[in-house]
């Protein structure tokens, strides 16, 4: 394996703290099967990281998207918690009801793009569509789905040969994937999108499962980007890897992030040899949006409760030769002031599971592209 020509993207991998006061969620009990899924976040790094009670935010112009721009958005949203209670389809591990404020955060974000994790695997990803359709007021979402995690998007999807096939790895590797028709009076090239949720946990086995899953998502990334394989993109066409990669400080720069940004194969045997993914063979992006926009707060998980420190185990990689970031943040409404919740039309714990005890679990990334013409 090559030592990985640039790790400029990698950096970053601090955590910070901010304290809650927002009224209780409403907790389901969970049924008695519900006990830590193959993917379910955890495990962190022991963290004695003091919290600090940080001003309310008053300006949320960073909501606003700029002309111009595809808006993205990262959320693992904990078992199935945007469902409605009762749902016949939830998951065993579903505990926390937060269809409501899913709602909210979509209405005040206004999305093109989802990628959602921790949705159970046997939903038909028509359920995700008609969540999307229900909280924007629209009628053309789409969506699609492999294991937990869920591609959609207020565009058309062209999934045939853009979607990983499960049936060429084991069942735990594969990964959400689809190529997005965007509208070519507005965009320049359509946009390949992979949703991920890489294996939790610290065993030697977890992270070998992880850097199997960066690896299969390279050896596709690497067919997409080079003629001849299974599919192949247009030339310059950008392409996005996100959602929840269990990335923890105790591993320092893990090997599957190095791999996902870099490269940087770990199994050339079966899944290739080490490349540049870049169309311009360079390394990849790695957005690192921050809490409100505000250059301050980087983690995407807090338990307040828990031994662990805040963590960055959400990514949003990005084809920085022919995507440009013209806004992001990480959306956390627990700070907000009151009219400033009361301008978003968002509560204050809607980014929280027990928001009395400082239980966030993951917060929901947001990202504004620019697509451009590849040079």
């Amino acid at each position: 394996m090559q030592i990985s020509k640039s790790l400029r993207n990698i950096g970053l991998l601090v955590f910070f703290g901010i304290t809650a006061c927002s009224p209780t969620a409403e907790i389901i009990p969970p049924t008695p099967s519900a006990t830590l899924g193959p993917t379910a976040t955890a495990s962190l790094t022991p963290s004695n990281t003091p919290t600090a009670t940080p001003e309310p935010v008053e300006d949320i112009s960073f909501l606003n998207q700029p002309d111009g721009t595809l808006r993205v958005i990262s959320y693992n949203v904990n078992w199935d918690s945007i469902f409605p209670v009762g749902d016949p389809d939830s998951h065993d591990l579903r505990t926390y009801a937060k269809e409501h404020g899913f709602i909210r955060i979509m209405q005040a974000t206004s999305p093109d793009i989802v990628c959602l994790q921790e949705i159970n695997p046997s939903r038909d990803a028509s359920e995700i569509a008609e969540i999307m359709n229900e909280a924007l007021g629209e009628t053309t979402w789409q969506a699609v789905g492999v294991r937990d995690s869920f591609i959609a998007s207020r565009y058309p999807l062209s999934i045939g040969n853009y979607e990983l096939d499960p049936n060429t790895y084991h069942p735990s590797v594969p990964q959400a994937s689809t190529l997005v028709d965007l509208p070519d009076s507005d965009f320049v090239k359509d946009i390949f999108v992979t949703c991920s949720h890489f294996k939790a946990s610290g065993t030697s086995g977890d992270r070998l499962l992880r850097r199997r899953q960066a690896d299969m998502i390279m050896f596709n990334i690497h067919d997409f980007i080079n003629p001849g394989g299974n599919f192949d993109g247009a030339v310059g066409t950008p392409f996005l890897i996100l959602g929840d990669f269990n990335i923890y400080n105790s591993e320092g720069i893990p090997v599957h992030l190095t791999t996902l940004l870099s490269g940087d194969i770990s199994n050339e045997d079966q899944f290739g040899v080490d490349f540049q993914p870049d169309w311009d063979r360079t390394a990849l992006g790695d957005a690192l949006p921050s809490h409100n926009g505000l250059g301050e707060e980087f983690y995407t998980w807090r338990d307040d409760q828990s031994v662990f420190g805040n963590e960055i185990l959400d990514r949003v990689i990005y084809s920085d030769s022919v995507l440009s970031i013209s806004n992001s943040f990480i959306l956390d409404s627990s700070t907000f002031s009151q009219s400033a919740l009361d301008a978003a039309g968002l509560q204050s714990q809607d980014v929280a599971l027990i928001p009395a005890n400082g239980y966030f679990d993951h917060y929901p990334l947001v990202v504004d592209f620019t697509l451009d013409s590849y040079q």
